[in-house]
């Protein structure tokens, strides 16, 4: 019996050696080809780079169907951005991100899709991509789902959801978002999604510069000593024409701002597109048009934008405000906003976009509440 259990033990022995002999060679065939990919990718990317593309794409496709993810990711950017002598096309540049998409582990092809879709004004697939790599912790997919909740593009407006991404894209370990923690800046300070915090404003303020706020916090006085003087020494440094010219207006020696065109501060926004500029500035429906409408209270400084045109799918809602004899589209916090200046009777302001994508310069169409009008009437009596 002894003897039997001996023999049965150097079988058993000789086969675990003989799988784990297997699977070394498995192992080692696996390396060896993923060596010969990153090796045949390497060469393909460098004929793609010297336009070489009837030598470059037969190889880069074979590895892109060997799953070799790289060159679905290269394929993807060469087809829509129209790159290395390839022929631009943004639907074999999408198929080929997609490919990539769905086998990838660090969501590199997912933010690329997200930032597609985005642009092209596919918003609700904006938001199906950018969530995946999200859910992944990828620091930038959580900023721009925020911000597409921030937006109610995709979905409908929410600032409690937006804060919630934004922060943990903020607060990452690693790789935290710049451009999450520069807008926790804005909504500590105004109050978006959240009470406003001052405290919170300093320290996001330490991690990203907000000329604005820092100018218009030395204005009021918020968290700091009131200083006017340095408030617009702040605007004249970080060169803010937009709020220069809105000086008098925040001094309460507001003047009418109808027909007058002033050029926004803000950077030019992300969704517009070159080959869009013609139909509407960027906006896929020429018959709505945006609205900036500024609010100047005593204590506080606000702005918001607004549309005349009811937008389905940007999840706004039907929230409605009517000013200057037109029906606005915004949301019920905007709504409330609004309201409650006209409560206080502060000045606002109301602008209209043109050319928002080459530079957002706005001609004013509005003003309520300003004694010049109240004075007009009672000459006009």
């Amino acid at each position: 019996m002894k003897h039997f259990f001996l023999i049965l033990f150097f079988i058993v022995l000789g086969l675990t050696n003989a799988d784990a002999a297997s699977e070394t060679k498995k192992t080692a065939a696996a390396v060896a080809e993923k060596e010969k990919n990153k090796a045949d990718f390497l060469a393909a990317e460098n004929l793609l780079y010297r336009q070489k593309t009837k030598e470059a794409l037969p190889e880069l496709i074979r590895l892109c169907d060997a799953d070799y993810l790289r060159a679905c990711s290269l394929l993807g950017f060469g087809y829509y951005a129209g790159r290395y002598g390839i022929k631009q096309d943004t639907q074999q540049g999408i198929e080929w991100y997609k490919k990539c998409a769905k086998k990838e582990k660090n969501y590199f092809c997912h933010k690329e899709l997200g930032r597609i879709y985005y642009r092209t004004g596919n918003y609700a697939e904006a938001l199906n991509y950018y969530q995946k790599a999200a859910l992944g912790n990828d620091t930038e997919a959580q900023y721009w789902l925020g911000k597409l909740y921030m937006e109610g593009k995709g979905v409908h407006m929410n600032y409690e959801t937006a804060l919630r991404w934004m922060r943990k894209a903020a607060h990452a370990r690693k790789n935290p978002s710049k451009a999450a923690r520069c807008t926790l800046v804005a909504m500590s300070y105004f109050g978006i999604g959240m009470r406003r915090n001052i405290n919170d404003t300093k320290y996001w303020l330490k991690l990203c510069d907000n000329a604005l706020v820092r100018a218009l916090m030395a204005f009021y006085g918020h968290g700091t000593s009131k200083n006017k003087a340095k408030a617009k020494e702040i605007l004249i440094q970080a060169d803010l024409k937009e709020m220069l010219s809105d000086w008098n207006d925040l001094n309460g020696k507001s003047r009418p701002s109808v027909g007058k065109k002033i050029l926004r501060d803000q950077a030019i926004p992300e969704d517009c597109l070159k080959n869009e500029l013609p139909i509407a500035a960027g906006r896929r429906n020429p018959k709505i048009a945006t609205y900036a409408v500024k609010i100047f209270d005593p204590d506080y400084f606000r702005s918001f934008d607004v549309h005349d045109g009811y937008i389905e799918k940007s999840g706004i809602g039907d929230q409605t405000l009517e000013a200057c004899g037109i029906t606005f589209y915004t949301t019920l916090e905007n709504k409330r906003l609004f309201n409650k200046a006209l409560k206080n009777k502060d000045v606002i302001k109301i602008s209209r976009y043109t050319n928002a994508c080459l530079g957002a310069e706005m001609t004013g169409i509005c003003d309520l509440n300003l004694t010049w009008q109240e004075e007009k009437r009672k000459t006009d009596q």
